[in-house]
Parts: C-alpha cells; sequence; structure tokens
C-alpha cells in the first residue's frame, strides 16, 4: 500500500529533526492530535518510536507522530552543565549519519509523486516548496558545521528564500548576492535559521493538506 503525502511527510519532518538533534536535555513529541509528550527519545525504527518517561519505556507508532522537537534544560545554569565531549559528539554525528540516509530515502515517494502530480494542481507546489525548504534546512546545517565559505554561498543564493517570508526578512539587510562574498554573507546569516526554515516548511505542508483535502472526491 502506497504511503499518502501526510504520512511521507510526517515521517520526513521526523527524520529531518532527528538528523539535526545533537545532545539535549529531553526531547518532545508532537502527535497527530496536537498531544505534546515529553521525555527522552530512546529508539526510532520505520514503525514505532520509543521514549522514557519518568523511567517508563513507551511506544509510539511513527504514523502518530507529527515531529519530534527539542527542549533545554528547565532547570541549572551554564555554569552547571556538563563540559561537551568526543563521545557525545560522536554520538550526535552517528545519529545524523543514519537519519541522514532515511531522509534520503524518503525523498524517493515524494519526487515520484511530483513528478506524476498534475502541474496545475495546488497540491503539488506546496509539496515542492515543503521537500525544498526541508533540504534547504539540511543543507544549511551541514554549510554551518563545515564552515565552508562555498557553501554558503550558494544557499544565499537558493531561489527557495523567496519561498520563506521569514527568511526574506533575514536577508533584507544584505545586498543582493550579485557577487561571492554577497551570496557568502547572506548564506552565513542563514545559517542561524534553521528553526524558521522548518516553521516554513511546516507551513506548506499545511497548505499541501489544505489541497490534498479539497482535491479528495467526496465522501472520503
Amino acid at each position: 500500500m502506497a504511503a499518502s503525502p501526510r504520512s511521507v511527510w510526517q515521517w520526513l519532518g521526523c527524520a529531518l529533526v532527528l538528523a539535526l538533534v545533537g545532545s539535549a536535555h529531553a526531547d518532545v513529541l508532537e502527535l497527530d492530535n496536537g498531544q505534546r509528550v515529553t521525555g527522552d527519545l530512546k529508539e526510532t525504527t520505520a514503525d514505532k518510536i520509543v521514549v522514557e518517561i519518568q523511567g517508563r519505556l513507551v511506544s509510539y507508532e511513527r504514523a502518530r507522530v507529527r515531529a519530534i522537537y527539542l527542549t533545554p534544560p528547565t532547570s541549572g545554569t551554564a555554569a552547571e552543565a556538563p563540559p561537551p565531549s568526543p563521545a557525545g559528539a560522536l554520538a550526535a554525528l552517528k545519529k545524523l549519519q543514519a537519519f541522514t540516509a532515511q531522509v534520503n530515502e524518503s525523498r524517493v515517494p515524494i519526487e515520484k509523486y511530483l513528478k506524476a502530480a498534475p502541474v496545475d494542481s495546488a497540491l503539488q507546489p506546496a509539496i515542492a516548496d515543503a521537500l525544498a525548504l526541508h533540504t534547504f534546512a539540511v543543507k544549511v546545517w551541514e554549510s554551518r558545521l563545515q564552515n565552508s565559505a562555498s557553501a554558503s554561498a550558494e544557499n544565499g543564493r537558493s531561489p527557495i528564500i523567496d519561498k520563506c517570508p521569514a527568511l526574506k526578512k533575514v536577508v533584507a539587510g544584505y545586498p543582493a548576492p550579485t557577487t561571492q562574498e554577497n551570496a557568502w554573507r547572506r548564506g552565513t546569516a542563514l545559517e542561524f535559521e534553521i528553526p524558521a526554515i522548518w516553521a516554513c516548511a511546516g507551513e506548506k505542508v499545511s497548505e499541501a493538506e489544505v489541497a490534498a483535502k479539497a482535491q479528495a472526491p467526496a465522501g472520503r
């Protein structure tokens, strides 16, 4: 049975959020009914997500999880936090590698749909923009990690910026990316706007869901 656009986007959103996870005090699962569950992420598979809540392992069907977010510590100060460790960094990199592979797999059904969808459909551009924004978030994160001037400049020239009002506002104070340096400056500024990119992608997903309901046959 083929995955629906909604379930595919729920899966992709979770995977991308998880791909950018380092270490955190707690994780927040947002379920398909809007409920949020706070705990420590323990396991993710194609079928389920397991979190530890007050010492007890709780499993949720992946289809029920709309997104996964991180929350900062609710108490203590920065001075009390343990120093960063190589082990923690390596664990985060392994998680990033694993979920990046899963994200790439998630692109396949989405891109197949985009190729087959009618060009004049309101659903097709919304899904295309959402996919582009999620992909852009990964590229921005990677350029920040690599500290690559050429990658930052490429991001600064990305046409997807125009699809996100929050990003357009960020780069409005910078010169047009007509030179490598101007593009680099814009791209560097965007490296601190990953939450805004996710928010814009979420808005596009919402647009796609509205369009999908409008196209659905009556009674379904």
